[in-house]
């Protein structure tokens, strides 16, 4: 007993040591060389000082043919072992994401000491690694401001929230297709270029930035608000007037998906959103008067209705299937299923997409 004691609390010693002079990897990116070799770009974080708040970072970069190996030539340039943080983040440049992602992704989810559950994942339009290298924004080291951003762009419903664990399930599910955060830098400054669209494991296209909260409404899984800005009078655009902002009240918003199979084989989709809403700005007022309010609520349903059969006209045209029609079809109509080629079927399917607005608030106006 006092040996296998022993034995214990040695190992137990060597894991804290090992932890102790582990290198604490906060976020990486995986960019492809014009040779076509894999590059990765680590930022690797020193907390010694961060009760002081003096956190420093630094980055290192390797090419390797495979994950590990660029990850392994790195970790021959460092003091102590890598280990990555488990709110990290992972950016794939667009080279790596239109050629496959999945055996860049591979490695991650076979180590079982690699963190996935917390883990943000985001495609760059261009190099990954370039927004690595710019180190820090403000008083924010380089991985923090990009998961903080990520974060806070999910909960506004900009981004459609994934992370390493959820989005394994989609990238093997042969119904079923996924979308991923879209990051550009503009000189000094990381933005929220839109929405990555994936059919199978590449990247096939995007949407718009603007277009980001309606898409994550349409897909079911939106997060705490949601807000819109719509031009609802002719006029200058650079005129206050003629735009209105509002907000969807996300935990009254209804959504309902249907498929079905016509007779002659044609699969049809419909996609209803009923959405109220609170009015954040309108300069033009006037919402005592319940017209007015109709008049606005017809046409905000117009052009939500709109701009929702144009993100269905990207999902279609880049075949991504964002909203699993694919596994609907393998739940309910297992036969049909089998009989169709998908990504021939896919673009050709009839979706039939109504919004429905309803402003329910005006603030403090009412």
């Amino acid at each position: 007993m006092e040996c296998w004691l022993y034995s214990l609390l040695q190992r137990a010693a060597g894991n804290q040591d090992s932890l102790h002079d582990a290198r604490l990897a906060n976020a990486s990116a995986y960019d492809l060389t014009p040779e076509g070799v894999l590059q990765q770009t680590l930022e690797i974080v020193d907390d010694s000082q961060s009760n002081q708040g003096k956190s420093t970072n630094e980055i290192h970069s390797g090419t390797g043919n495979s994950v590990r190996q660029s990850t392994d030539k790195m970790r021959a340039k460092v003091t102590g072992d890598i280990r990555f943080f488990k709110y990290g983040i992972v950016l794939y440049g667009e080279s790596v994401a239109r050629k496959d992602l999945y055996p860049y992704l591979d490695v991650l989810y076979r180590e079982p000491d690699h963190p996935t559950s917390h883990v943000k994942i985001a495609i760059v339009d261009g190099l990954a690694g370039d927004i690595i290298n710019q180190k820090s924004i403000g008083s924010l080291l380089i991985g923090e401001f990009i998961t903080k951003k990520i974060r806070s762009l999910e909960n506004m419903c900009v981004f459609p929230e994934m992370t390493l664990e959820t989005l394994l399930p989609p990238m093997l599910d042969p119904g079923q297709d996924f979308a991923l955060p879209y990051l550009s830098k503009e000189g000094e400054d990381i933005i929220a270029r839109g929405i990555a669209l994936f059919h199978g494991q590449k990247f096939t296209g995007n949407l718009r930035a603007e277009q980001g909260p309606l898409f994550v409404l349409m897909t079911g899984k939106w997060k705490n608000t949601a807000s819109f800005v719509k031009r609802v009078h002719p006029g200058p655009a650079d005129d206050m007037q003629n735009f209105i902002t509002y907000q969807a009240i996300t935990q009254n918003i209804k959504r309902h998906l249907a498929v079905k199979i016509q007779r002659d084989g044609q699969i049809d989709v419909n996609l209803n959103l009923k959405l109220p809403v609170n009015i954040v700005e309108y300069a033009r007022d006037n919402l005592q008067d319940k017209a007015n309010v109709q008049r606005l609520n017809d046409q905000l349903s117009e052009i939500m209705t709109q701009d929702a059969e144009e993100i269905i006209r990207t999902l279609q045209e880049s075949g991504c299937d964002a909203f699993g029609i694919g596994r609907q079809l393998i739940a309910r109509y297992p036969a049909i299923w089998k009989s169709v080629n998908w990504n021939k079927e896919y673009p050709d399917v009839r979706f039939h997409t109504q919004v429905t607005v309803d402003i329910v608030g005006n603030g403090i106006l009412n």
